[in-house]
Formats: C-alpha cells, structure tokens, sequence
C-alpha cells in the first residue's frame, strides 16, 4: 500500500487521524457527500485551500464543528510554526466547541504524541499552536495567521464583531492559508455579516451537479450552501429526530436551523390553535365573593394603548396557570390633557386593584413601572407586594415562560374574547434569550397578553415557588431559648420577615432583607414609609410633571432619578450652583490654555 502523505491529503488526515467524540466516534464517519466536499475544498494532489475564504454552511447537527476543527488541526500539521486561530461570538463558545473537538481529536487519536493540550492553548511539537481568542478586534490586530475559524458567524450581530472579521485576514505571506466559516442561516435584517458572505457565496458558479458548492473567484470564495431537507445528510439525521424538533421548536427557528432558511425574527407569538387547546370549562372567571388568590398583571397606557389588567392563579391540583380575571380599559376623550384620549389610571386600574386588595384577594401585582410609578408606591403602601418587571430581560424571559407554557399545556383560560383578541394580535421577536412581546411590531392591540405574561411570571414566583412556605430550621445557629426557626422558601430563598407580621427579626431592615427588592415584604414597605421614602418619591414626582417646561439639565436629572429613584435629587437652587460652577470652571480652563493668568 503506498505511503499516504497527511500533509496533503485533508481527506485522508480527517479518516485517519482525527478522532470524534459521541456514538458514531471515534473514527469520523465520511460518507460520499462529505469526501466530494472535503476534495473540492482542499482538492489534490497538494491539499491546499481551494480558496482563502470557505463557508460550511450546512444544517445544525451536521458537524460542522467537528469538521472545523480538524480543519485546524490540519493547517497547523502542514508547516512549522503555523499560527491556527479560533474566535467565535465569544471566547467561552470558541473554546467550548471547535477547540474542545480539537483537543479530543488529539488526545484520543495518533497525534497525542506530538501536541501538549492546554486550557485555551494546543502546541505541537513542530512549533505551530492552536489557540482560542475572544471576540476583540483590538487584540486581533497584528497576528500571521496561516488559518483562522470563525464558528457560528450568524450570532455576529455587532460592530465590534465585524471588526474583528476583518483583522483576522490571511496576510499575502501565507499563499496557501484559510480562513473557515462554519454556520448555518442566521436572522433578516439581524446578522448582516453572514448574510453578505451568504450572498457573496450565492454570487458565484455552481462547480458541482451533486452539491451546492459555489465558487466565487472574484473574492476567493468556496462556499456549500446547503438547505432544504435533502441537507439532512449525516446517517444520525432521521427523519423521527427532524419531526421531534419540528413539534418542539418555534415555526421560523425551526426552518432556520434545520432548513437553513434566512427568515426574520418576528413572527406570531403562539402557534395555530394552541391557545384555543389551552381552554378550560373547569376554569370560571373571578366573581365577587370567590376567594381564590390571584396575581395581577398590570399593562398600563396613559394615551395610544389599552390598559389592561390580567389575574392568574397558580392551580397546585392540576399544575397550571389558570387565568382568573380580564379588565382591559381603552382611552377615551374627557377633561384631562386637553380632551386627548386618555386613560385615568386611578379610576381605572387603581381603583380595581384596590377593589380586589379590599377583598383580599391578591397575592402580587407585577407591573413595568414605567407608566405605574405612582400607583406602584399607593398600592405598597397600601401593604400589596409589588413586583417590578420592567423592559428588560426579565421580561424576554417571562414571555418565554408564557409561551411555554401554553404550548406545553401548563396554563388554563376561561375563553374571554378580549384576552383571546390580544393573544391571536401577538407579534414576538425571536432573541437569544427567546421570545419577546413587540407592541411595536404590530398596530394591533397586544396589551392583555403582555399583562398575562407578567401574571403568569407572578404566578410561578410567588405562588408555585413560594407558596407553601414551610418552617426549615438552621443547623448551623444557636438562637438561644427564644428559638425562632429560620424560614426557606420553595425556591430555597431566605426570608427574613416572619408572614403575617409587619416587622423583622431582630437585626433585619429593609436595608439587608433579602426581599427588600423584587419580593418586598410588608415589613420593608412600611419602615420605608416611616422613614418618609415615598413622600420623597411623591415630591420628586410633582416636581417632574410638567416635562414640557423643564430645561435641558432638568431633563436629564429626570432621567438620572427614574433609574435610580433613592438617590438624592438636588433642589433647583443646587442645580443652578452647579451650573454656574460649571460655566467659571470651564471659563479658567479656557483661559489656563490660552496661558492668561
């Protein structure tokens, strides 16, 4: 049999030299579709690239990671003192991927002998390294690199990363380097970077009838480009495993990872008839007299929106959210704001919850406090647990939890029309996180479903995880004859208020309660009201009423005090020192660089 030269032949160094971990490892499996790629990519008889820029852009769970590593590992056996560099969107993900490939094709494989395997580093013994770094374009500045990988490029989205794209290029010194793309179809519209080399790639001749491979000479650019179920190549890739992730996946990722189609991230919040399947007769709506305990969500609109207020119920017998109460109020023209439409807040969804706190029905109420400011403090000092959920992460996170657990038949409604409405108008934005409601996606009316994602996340805090508070005493403290035991919550939370009282444990305030922030207690609300907390916030609050006629300085302050709302807000007087200071302060610089005394 003649000598093989690995060198030159990627085909042979991938079969016989690489190792892969899993159930089809360790020898990689190369069926004809993957030897016909792997030859026009590195075609013989001298193995080099076949273009200084090549995009594997297959389906997911195809192995592409695995491939971009032995790519690497490859490029940096041909010549000594080879530099081989993996970056993805950040250094955890490079390093946890084609880098830990890399590392098991070594150390399982005929080349353990000839590389030292490190945390972030893989040295060989004839003086090339391969290395991990993080997505900074400053730090990628100034290298040689003979290859470079770039996995996952659709979750490049920012400037920065763009940037480094374009440090890492093969230097004119290294004729026969790479730089290697490994992903599939990223967002519309949201991962620019890919999608030009995408078309880039598009832009060129179709080289081969079998596959999707095109050839870009003008940009030195091979690309396979495969989509559509007949990418589904690899033998792992049955179509029971496709239909799975069908069932389990949002429509329009589905198609992105599996299909490689470029879709936008908006799209219907909830399939096709999976809200109607969530319908209950066992659920009737809240009635006076009923004492179930709810959790209200508050989505609340001064001017173009409704208003609307959701209450749920966490059901401990059937393991569901089910939906209790609907109000939704719209704008309508009166006295107030000139006859705008508007909605009065306190005669509106102030008055509810006060009517339901009256009746003793509310466990919490989780609001952004952007429009509710105000009614947020009148209804914790009216002794409500109030729970801030304002625009930002936690939000995307309570959307995906809603939608969860409609889909997965966690949660129960009563067929009211107007919920129904605002849930089929739902429009969400697909993030990395997952799904986000977007009002400004739609013209339609969505306020009570994003009132009901706020309720539901409630309801799952307060209700699934601390409800049931159970007495759980501390093996590591003596508290003396006057024992009391230390209470944990379902989540294995601390609480330092004893319930149903209004005062703490000795040497606990609101200042070190663990529930002073998203779960305050009664205890924290009113030694905060006797401290003259809220009549601070009031003053603040008239003071900012009028925006229209406050300065540019004043502005500004508003906004500093709205995300920190216990700090210190200085009194017009203080503003105006500061502004004279400001101006004599910047008149002796000047003058200082003008070299007068």
């Amino acid at each position: 049999m003649p000598r093989i030269d690995y060198t030159t032949n990627f085909k042979a160094f991938f079969r016989d030299l690489y190792r892969v971990e899993g159930d089809y490892g360790p020898q990689p499996i190369v069926p004809p579709f993957l030897e016909q790629w792997l030859d026009l990519a590195f075609p013989l008889p001298d193995g080099n690239p076949a273009a200084r820029n090549i995009m594997d852009c297959r389906t997911k769970k195809e192995g592409k990671s695995a491939l971009a590593g032995a790519v690497a590992l490859y490029m940096a056996t041909r010549a000594e003192n080879s530099e081989v560099v993996i970056v993805a969107s950040d250094k955890d993900q490079a390093k946890d991927r084609v880098l830990k490939a890399i590392k098991y094709g070594v150390e399982r494989g005929p080349l353990a002998a000839h590389g030292k395997v490190y945390k972030d580093v893989i040295e060989l013994d004839n003086g090339s390294i391969i290395q991990a770094i993080p997505n900074d374009w400053q730090g990628a500045a100034g290298g040689n690199p003979s290859c470079v990988i770039f996995d996952e490029l659709h979750t490049w989205t920012y400037e920065s990363n763009r940037r480094v794209f374009d440090e890492l290029v093969i230097p004119p010194t290294q004729a026969h380097g790479v730089r290697w793309i490994a992903s599939y179809a990223g967002w519309t519209g949201e991962s620019l970077l890919l999608w030009e080399w995408w078309e880039r790639a598009l832009a060129g001749e179709k080289i081969t009838d079998e596959l999707p491979v095109y050839h870009n000479p003008d940009a030195s650019l091979l690309g396979f480009i495969d989509a559509g179920a007949e990418s589904w190549r690899m033998p792992w890739m049955s179509k029971e495993y496709i239909e799975q992730q069908r069932q389990t996946e949002r429509p329009n990722t589905f198609r992105r990872l599996w299909f490689n189609d470029w879709l936008s991230n908006e799209s219907q919040f909830l399939p096709e008839g999976t809200w109607d399947g969530c319908y209950s007769r066992d659920v009737r709506p809240y009635s006076k007299g009923d004492n179930t305990r709810l959790v209200l969500g508050a989505d609340a609109s001064t001017s173009r929106d409704l208003t609307a207020l959701i209450g749920v119920m966490y059901n401990e017998e059937t393991q569901t959210t089910d939906v209790k109460l609907v109000r939704v109020w719209e704008p309508k023209r009166g006295i107030l704001r000139k006859g705008k439409p508007t909605v009065d807040l306190d005669e509106t969804i102030g008055a509810e919850v006060k009517r339901l706190h009256d009746a003793g029905v509310i466990d919490a109420v989780v609001a952004d406090p952007y429009q509710l400011h105000t009614s947020l403090i009148n209804w914790e000092k009216e002794g409500i647990r109030v729970i801030e959920l304002p625009q930002t992460a936690g939000r995307v996170e309570a959307d995906q939890a809603l939608y969860d657990a409609v889909i997965g038949g966690a949660l129960r409604h009563y067929n009211d029309p107007t919920l129904n409405e605002h849930i089929r108008n739902a429009v969400a934005l697909e993030t990395a996180r997952g799904y986000r409601l977007a009002k400004e996606k739609t013209s339609l009316k969505i306020d009570a479903a994003v009132a009901l994602s706020m309720a539901h996340h409630g309801a799952l805090q307060v209700q699934k995880l601390i409800g049931g508070v159970s007495i759980v005493p501390d093996p590591f403290a003596y508290w003396g004859t006057d024992y009391t035991p230390l209470y944990v919550d379902a989540g294995h939370s601390y609480i330092e208020c004893m319930p149903g009282t209004e005062k703490h444990k000795p040497g606990i305030t609101h200042k070190n309660c663990k529930r002073s922030g998203e779960l305050a207690c009664a205890a924290c609300v009113a030694e905060l009201d006797a401290e003259g907390y809220y009549l601070e916030q009031e003053k603040e609050r008239a003071y900012y009423k009028n925006i229209e006629y406050r300065t540019a300085e004043e502005l500004r302050e508003m906004q500093r005090v709205e995300r920190n709302p216990r700090r210190h807000y200085p009194t017009e007087q203080e503003l105006r020192a500061e502004h004279t200071s400001e101006l004599f302060w910047g008149e002796v610089e000047r003058k200082v660089q003008r070299g007068e005394e």
